[in-house]
């Protein structure tokens, strides 16, 4: 018959065993205390470091006397008025040249080709290029050539500018004869160069005068009356500027597609008539009320037929 213990060892091996057991099971526990541990002491070393910018920072500004906080406000508002006239300019710039005309070495002087019609005493502007045109023998044509060509080209202005153009009152013309303002002109010597001050010349047409009038002649006293008018509106000059082309500055109004130029309010078609009515050097536009580029009704209907192409456009 067989004991108690006899049984024990049979089924569970020897005492050596169960000793060793109970050691390897001890290594463990201490194994997966010591992992713990070292994950505590990594989490609070971690979060020490990263609170002792934010401790620093604190005793800096509790360093800083009151008078020390005061400047250092006050500069802070400096450099944000600063960026906010910088960003105004630099948007200002960017609706400009979207319709500023922006290109040098022009050399002629500007000129304005005005048209009167002494009878309804209305003032017409007429195309630069057209004008020039009709005026301007062409090689090889003869005198008589000439002559027929011009007066047939005159008489088409003339129809235009009384079918299809605004007619302005005197004051509406002097108005936006003296929104473009004077300019800076480089005169070549023998020395080198002057820098004389200029304004936006008047250039018309007496025989035109008289066909946009509906007359066939004109008298001494109708051609005197032409000059008199003419006079007042170039007396009527616009501001003084050192740049070197003349500038005018336009009111855009988005919502009614229109614009406004020194109180008088034009339509697109009639913003573009008096712009190519302008030869010579050109001028600038300088677009008001616009918090981007110009918009495409004005490009379209404006600035691109007057010559106003990109940043260095052509000259109409």
């Amino acid at each position: 018959m067989k004991s108690l213990n006899d049984r024990y060892v049979e089924s569970h091996s020897n005492a050596h065993e169960t000793f060793a057991d109970l050691i390897f099971c001890a290594l463990v526990v201490l194994v997966l205390f010591v992992m713990m541990l070292a994950v505590e002491v990594s989490q609070r070393v971690r979060k020490r470091i990263q609170a002792v910018p934010e401790i620093a920072e604190v005793k800096d500004v509790v360093r800083m006397s009151a008078e020390e906080i005061a400047e250092l406000s006050k500069k802070l508002k400096q450099q944000e008025l600063e960026l906010n006239v910088l960003r105004d300019k630099m948007l200002k710039q960017s609706a400009a040249l979207n319709g500023e005309q922006r290109f040098t070495g022009a050399r002629e002087p500007a000129i304005f080709c005005i048209a009167y019609d002494y009878l309804a005493g209305r003032f017409y502007f007429v195309a630069a290029k057209d004008l020039e045109h009709a005026d301007r023998a062409r090689s090889g044509e003869s005198t008589l050539e000439f002559l027929v060509r011009k007066r047939t080209e005159l008489q088409l202005l003339a129809t235009r500018a009384r079918l299809s153009q605004r007619g302005y009152t005197k004051e509406e013309a002097i108005r936006l004869y003296g929104a473009f303002s004077k300019y800076r002109q480089i005169n070549p010597d023998d020395d080198g160069y002057s820098i004389s001050e200029e304004q936006i010349g008047v250039s018309y047409h007496t025989q035109l005068c008289a066909m946009v009038a509906g007359e066939d002649s004109i008298s001494d006293g109708e051609e005197a009356m032409v000059v008199n008018e003419i006079r007042e509106v170039y007396d009527n000059h616009g501001p003084v500027r050192d740049d070197m082309y003349p500038i005018v500055q336009v009111t855009v109004d988005e919502k009614n597609e229109t614009v406004e130029v020194n109180g008088v309010v034009l339509r697109p078609f009639e913003f573009r008539d008096i712009l190519l009515s302008l030869g010579g050097r050109g001028a600038m536009i300088d677009l008001l009320e616009l918090n981007g580029a110009a918009p495409e009704w004005l490009r379209e209907k404006v600035l691109v037929p007057a010559g106003y192409i990109g940043n260095v456009p052509k000259l109409p």
